[in-house]
């Protein structure tokens, strides 16, 4: 037996246990055409393994060492040529963001109140384009419900119930302090946040342009000044089920978000509390009308992930299929620094979401700077309208994203390798349309049913 037939038997064998990982996976997972696709690889490695035994020595030789030679250059192409990764770029001055002008608060003012006509006296650029998504339904009205009366009804509940946790995201500060050192408290907090269901948790300095201006929602009154002087950010995701996402735009999805939204909120308000009777203010920032803070880049700052083509927060672990909390506090901590995971090189030229969003609100192009930041611009308008026509809050983007893969050995070992490896990203780009679809079906999930 040669050096180069023993080479190759070893690269080929080396393939196998890749795509046979995969094939199990998907297998595992539900993704027929993934598991289809990586056996039919298998399948045909195996052919031309066995159709290279059947030619003698030298060929023989010549076309294992040949395979073996591609197979270590193409590895070395992935793993060895690091990638040059991009950070998030703060290019110019970040002023606050006025709540009152964002898209949840401006389809809360009802027309004929006194908040409606005060709003759109004082920013009339908005008004005609409002009033065009007015006509649609609005998600959870009655008649959005009529679509699916089950799981709607059951989105409604879990939406009315986060409305009424508003009253404990504050409460009385303990006079009796306890002290400890920051690194205590950090540890502490974080070990009280995996507890309570979430694995995620990261703490960043709360950077004053990320507080909301002024109240657009409850329960502070329309248009009053925020005043958030806490020093930290105690951010941290919550995962949401992959089976549900998948279902996106239909209306699973958003039974899973309003249930996510719970937790996070439960979590939220209890570590806040748990702070307040450490001696130290705490504030708990829940889904709803509820937010003082902008979640996404104070999360970014914690570390929890970076900022994507979608406009939504991609963690590591769990992509975009993540819900964040938020809780502010003056409790001594120790704060966290953004990490580069290589997702804005990997959303440079990845694109899924863009080509699969159905109200084409997403850029395909280059950044943009918008409030001193380099980003993709999300066209929240177009994004909200087909919300409305869908009834849901759609996720199309976040199932499609290949960093929402499972949590898993095979997912995270090509998370992984996309992390250092900008060859690999593109392999790992081109893979994903491959396996899964440039244009991934969608999955159903039967959650309530009338048998």
């Amino acid at each position: 037996m040669n050096f180069w037939f023993l080479a190759g038997e070893i690269s080929f064998a080396v393939l196998y246990v890749f795509f046979l990982f995969f094939s199990l996976s998907s297998l595992r997972e539900k993704e027929k055409r993934a598991f289809l696709r990586s056996t039919a690889v298998l399948a045909v490695l195996l052919a031309i393994n066995l159709l290279f035994l059947v030619f003698k020595d030298p060929l023989k030789s010549w076309l294992f060492g040949g395979f073996f030679i591609l197979t270590v250059f193409c590895a070395f192409l992935m793993l060895f040529i690091p990638i040059s990764k991009k950070s998030i770029q703060v290019i110019g001055e970040q002023k606050k963001i006025d709540e009152r002008d964002v898209i949840f608060a401006r389809f809360d003012y009802q027309e004929g109140t006194e908040v409606f006509d005060e709003y759109y006296k004082r920013k009339p650029e908005y008004k005609k384009l409002d009033e065009e998504i007015r006509r649609i339904p609005d998600i959870l009205s009655s008649l959005s419900v009529k679509k699916n009366p089950l799981l709607l009804s059951l989105a409604s509940a879990e939406f009315d119930f986060l409305e009424n946790q508003t009253i404990h995201v504050d409460g009385k500060v303990s006079d009796e302090k306890i002290e400890l050192s920051p690194l205590a408290n950090t540890h502490v907090i974080k070990k009280i946040i995996r507890y309570l269901g979430s694995d995620c948790c990261g703490i960043a300095p709360l950077n004053q342009a990320y507080v909301y201006s002024h109240s657009g929602r409850g329960p502070e009154p329309y248009g009053q000044e925020i005043s958030l002087k806490h020093e930290y950010g105690i951010a941290f995701t919550v995962e949401m089920d992959l089976e549900m996402v998948a279902a996106a735009p239909q209306a699973p999805v958003i039974v899973e978000t309003g249930k996510k939204y719970v937790e996070a909120a439960r979590i939220s308000i209890i570590v806040a509390d748990f702070i307040r009777r450490l001696g130290y203010s705490a504030r708990a920032h829940i889904a709803g009308s509820n937010y003082q803070a902008l979640l996404p880049p104070i999360a970014w700052e914690a570390g929890l992930g970076e900022l994507g083509r979608l406009g939504t927060l991609i963690t590591w672990k769990y992509g975009a299929r993540a819900r964040l909390g938020l809780v502010t506090t003056d409790l001594p901590l120790i704060a966290a620094k953004p990490k580069t995971y290589g997702i804005q090189n990997f959303c440079q030229n990845c694109q899924k979401c863009a080509r699969n969003c159905p109200a084409q609100a997403i850029p395909f192009g280059e950044k943009k700077e918008e409030n001193g930041v380099l980003k993709w611009v999300l066209n929240r308008e177009e994004c909200y309208k087909f919300w409305r026509k869908a009834g849901t809050d759609c996720a199309v983007c976040m199932s499609v994203c290949p960093y929402s893969k499972p949590d898993n050995p095979f997912h995270n070992l090509i998370r992984e390798f996309n992390t250092f490896s900008s060859v690999f990203q593109n392999f790992s780009i081109w893979g994903d349309d491959f396996f899964y679809g440039r244009f991934p079906s969608r999955r159903k999930k039967e959650l309530l049913s009338i048998s």
